[in-house]
C-alpha cells in the first residue's frame, strides 16, 4: 500500500465511479483500476463491488477511507509544519462548524484571518452537528465547534461559549411578547432538526423534563431549511440568536424567551493524534478571539463565555 493508491482509493469512494475518478485524477481508467485491485490483492480484502451503475465500498472500504483521510491529512500538516518559516505562516486549515453558527461566525472568522493573515487559506465546512466529531477523528478537518459535545476519548475539547435557544416565529404566527408560557409552547407546530442532532436532543430533553409532548409537524436536515420553513409562517422551530440574527433584524422573524432557558456551549475541538500546524494554533486563537469580542460588543445575542 503506498500514498498514490490511497490518494486514488479515496477519489473513487468519493465518487463511487471509476471513470469520473479516473477523470478527476487525470489518469487512464485501467491504470486506476489496476492501482485498485493491486491494493485490495496486498490488503487481502475487497474495498468496493463493482456494477454497471458504479462502485459501493465494502464495509473495509469505509474503514480504509476514514484511515486514509487521517494519513493524507497527516501528510499535509507534517509538510506544513516542516516548511514553515519563522514569522512566516502559512498553510490550509479546515475548521467544521454547524449550519446555525455558521450564519454569525463564518465571515467575520473569514474576513480577520483574510487580514491578518494572508498566508493562511481557511477553509469552512458546514455541516450537521452530529457530523463533527466525525470529521475531526477522520482528520477531514483540523477542528470543529462542536454544540453540546461530551468528552470523548482522542478528542481536546475546549468549551468557549454558551448561548441560548430561543422560539423562532413570524409575527402572524405568535404575536411578540416578552416570554411564552410552557403551555402555550405545547400548542405551537414545531419543526425541528432531524434527529440525530444535539440541538434537537436540548429540546427532547426540555420538554421532557417538564413532561410534557410538543407539537412536531415536520423535521429538516439543515437550519436553512428551518428558516425557510419558518418565514412562510407553517411552523415555528427553537434556534440560537446566531443562526437568525440577519432575519431578525430583517423584521422578518422574531425571537421570543422560552419559559425556561434552554442553552447549549459550544466548544473547539481537535484531535490528540494528528498534527497541529502553526497555521491550526492560530486559527484557534483566532476563533477564542473572535468569540469574545462578538459577545463583549453585544454581537451574540444571548451568548456569554465559559468560565
Amino acid at each position: 500500500m503506498n500514498i498514490k493508491q490511497i490518494i486514488y482509493f479515496i477519489k473513487i469512494f468519493e465518487f463511487r465511479n471509476m471513470s469520473r475518478a479516473a477523470g478527476a485524477l487525470h489518469v487512464a481508467q485501467p491504470a486506476l483500476s489496476q492501482q485498485i485491485n493491486l491494493l485490495e490483492e496486498d490488503l487481502g480484502v475487497q474495498l468496493f463491488i463493482r456494477s454497471t451503475h458504479g462502485v459501493t465500498p465494502t464495509e473495509q472500504g469505509e474503514l480504509l477511507y476514514r484511515h486514509g483521510r487521517t494519513i493524507l491529512r497527516q501528510i499535509d500538516n507534517t509538510r506544513d509544519l516542516l516548511i514553515s518559516k519563522e514569522g512566516s505562516i502559512n498553510g490550509t486549515v479546515s475548521i467544521g462548524m454547524p449550519s446555525s453558527t455558521c450564519k454569525s461566525f463564518a465571515i467575520p472568522l473569514l474576513r480577520r484571518v483574510i487580514e491578518r493573515y494572508p498566508g493562511i487559506m481557511l477553509e469552512i465546512v458546514d455541516v450537521p452537528s452530529a457530523d463533527l466529531t466525525n470529521l475531526v477523528e477522520q482528520g477531514r478537518v483540523d477542528m470543529a465547534i462542536t454544540p453540546n459535545e461530551p468528552a470523548r476519548r482522542g478528542l481536546d475539547m475546549q468549551p468557549v461559549l454558551v448561548e441560548e435557544l430561543f422560539l423562532i416565529t413570524t409575527p402572524t404566527l405568535w404575536e411578540a411578547s416578552d416570554a411564552i408560557s410552557l403551555d402555550d409552547l405545547t400548542t405551537i407546530p414545531l419543526i425541528l432538526p432531524s434527529k440525530p442532532n444535539t440541538l434537537r436532543t436540548t429540546v427532547d430533553q426540555f420538554f421532557l423534563g417538564h413532561r410534557m409532548n410538543y407539537k412536531l409537524v415536520a423535521e429538516a436536515s439543515t437550519s436553512s431549511i428551518l428558516i425557510a420553513a419558518v418565514k412562510t409562517g407553517i411552523a415555528a422551530t427553537v434556534l440560537p440568536w446566531s443562526a437568525v440574527h440577519e432575519e431578525v433584524q430583517a423584521d422578518i422573524l422574531q425571537l421570543t424567551p422560552l419559559p425556561s432557558v434552554m442553552s447549549r456551549e459550544l466548544s473547539l475541538c481537535k484531535a490528540q493524534s494528528l498534527p497541529f500546524t502553526r497555521a491550526a494554533e492560530t486559527i484557534r486563537v483566532l476563533c477564542l478571539e473572535l468569540f469574545a469580542e462578538m459577545i463583549d460588543h453585544g454581537l451574540w445575542l444571548g451568548a456569554k463565555t465559559t468560565d
